[in-house]
């Protein structure tokens, strides 16, 4: 265990690096809003979906392994009750009202997958569970983003079908997910110079996406979020307290890799794409981005700081 923390806490600082580096890109203007709308684009339509991709069909992972993978969904599925119930309860007890409410709580259940806990887990755990584990909860996590993420979004508006948020779980995520067990299932071989295009562009994830983070933080605003301390509230039980709940309620039915992969995804910094959805449905997309760089910041410290008390448990 103090071996897989250390290369946690390795890959904690390349990450920091990746984001300084972006930063400091956005500074120097190398990196516009422009560019980062671009670059956001690209990550998510063909990185994302290449790498995700290339870990279901490319990994080995056989039918047999999702087969016995019930465990981990309901791990997921405890996961994120704990984070929906803690986000009602924290607004409720904060005193939160309407979009700063809603945002709140789409921001303590949602982290950031796709960006830093795929590479992170990547980096950190070697084992034929890890592209299960990313493909289940994946298939989750995006199902509830554009249903009930959509919804928080955009619940205070009258005009908004709530249905049509379901239009939107067909996007290049799923489609990759889905064209990836099609391959696992069917046992479909995948040619060798495809093989190559495919992981060589998924491989481009953890450096894209954390200089694209970086450039967005350089943009952002930080004067007011000291005035704001539902915004450290949620840093406390986000990226502290529910990420070691959950740790210790999976321990009574999870093993230990797949019992961590879950307790580093749930204490994971908010998801950029509640912004991103904040902004399309008018919302506090203010509050959101305020969110999304303290956690993406304070993240640096408490994933270590969560894997070592896990550890001694």
């Amino acid at each position: 265990m103090g071996e897989q923390i250390a290369i946690l806490i390795n890959q904690i600082i390349i990450f920091a690096i990746l984001m300084a580096i972006g930063y400091a890109a956005a500074k120097a203007e190398v990196l516009t809003k422009e560019a980062l709308a671009s670059l956001s684009r690209l990550i998510v339509k063909v990185i994302l979906p290449a790498m995700i991709f290339s870990i279901v069909a490319l990994s080995g992972v056989t039918t047999a392994d999702f087969l016995i993978s019930g465990r981990f969904i309901l791990g997921a599925m405890l996961g994120f009750a704990l984070l929906i119930i803690t986000g009602l309860a924290l607004s409720k007890l904060l005193k939160l009202e309407g979009k700063q409410a809603n945002i709140f709580i789409a921001l303590m259940t949602f982290g950031n997958v796709g960006f830093m806990g795929i590479p992170l887990i990547q980096g950190v755990f070697d084992d034929p569970v890890v592209p299960v584990s990313i493909t289940v909860f994946a298939f989750i996590d995006i199902t509830l983003l554009w249903t009930f993420g959509v919804y928080l979004c955009s619940r205070h508006r009258d005009d908004v079908d709530k249905l049509s948020a379901l239009k939107n779980i067909i996007n290049p995520m799923t489609i990759s997910l889905i064209l990836g067990m099609v391959f696992v299932f069917f046992n479909i071989p995948v040619p060798s110079p495809l093989q190559d295009a495919v992981a060589g562009i998924g491989n481009a994830t953890p450096y894209l996406a954390l200089m694209y983070i970086g450039g967005m933080l350089a943009y952002l605003s930080v004067n007011n979020i000291m005035k704001k301390p539902s915004i450290f509230v949620l840093v406390v039980f986000k990226l502290l307290v529910v990420p070691v709940t959950a740790f210790y309620f999976l321990g009574f039915f999870m093993e230990d890799i797949p019992r961590s992969i879950l307790a580093i995804i749930i204490g994971l910094p908010s998801m950029t794409t509640i912004a991103m959805l904040a902004t399309v449905y008018q919302s506090d997309d203010q509050y959101a981005t305020e969110i999304i760089f303290v956690t993406t910041l304070a993240c640096l410290l408490t994933i270590p700081f969560v894997s070592l008390i896990t550890s001694m448990m």
